[in-house]
């Protein structure tokens, strides 16, 4: 006796091969090509949307290291250049004082400056003979009300000396750090 299937089966069997087969003929060429089209049109509108601000915070510091350079060759200034860039580099002698001076603007805005710990030297590369450009990492513990140690952050990031950067702040209940990058000259 030969094994016949159920009439319920072969229904099931038919009715998938007929859902499964439309769906394939939906995707034909033309749609396949819009979708993967559309994909990469996504993907380089978002490459362009978080390239650019990178791309124009590289160009700004490609410009402010010409700059510096410019002016440790030179020792002149650019008169159109605005006044913060028109400040001269201060020696590695008076990095106490600079210190100090940021010390000072937390002190001003009563913010306590718990701890002060100078992390690193850099050294840039020479720029040629004579003066170098170099820099120093300057960890500040603070304690104290936000408001006073931001208000103190930008006055050190305004000063005229303009060689002092803000690399890292972080603020919590208490207070917080700032870690601070100084540049100075060393050198002829």
């Amino acid at each position: 006796m030969a094994y016949s299937p159920s009439p319920s089966k072969l229904n099931l069997q038919r009715s998938a091969e007929s859902s499964s087969t439309p769906l394939l003929q939906r995707f034909s060429l033309r749609i396949v090509k819009g979708i993967c089209v559309g994909f990469l049109l996504g993907i380089v509108l978002e490459f362009l949307l978080l390239w650019q601000p990178a791309y124009l915070r590289l160009r700004s510091l490609q410009k402010e290291k010409l700059y510096w350079q410019h002016l440790l060759r030179t020792g002149v200034t650019n008169n159109i250049k605005t006044d913060a860039w028109a400040a001269t580099i201060p020696t590695m002698d008076q990095l106490p004082d600079i210190i100090e001076q940021c010390r000072g603007e937390f002190v001003k805005a009563d913010v306590d400056v718990v701890s002060l710990n100078v992390e690193r030297f850099g050294e840039q590369q020479e720029t040629g003979k004579g003066a170098s450009l170099d820099y120093s990492l300057v960890r500040l513990h603070l304690r104290g009300n936000w408001e006073g140690i931001v208000r103190s952050l930008q006055a050190l990031e305004k000063t005229q000396a303009g060689n002092i950067h803000l690399q890292e702040v972080v603020l919590d209940t208490e207070g917080g750090a700032a870690l601070l990058q100084i540049y100075f000259c060393t050198g002829e």
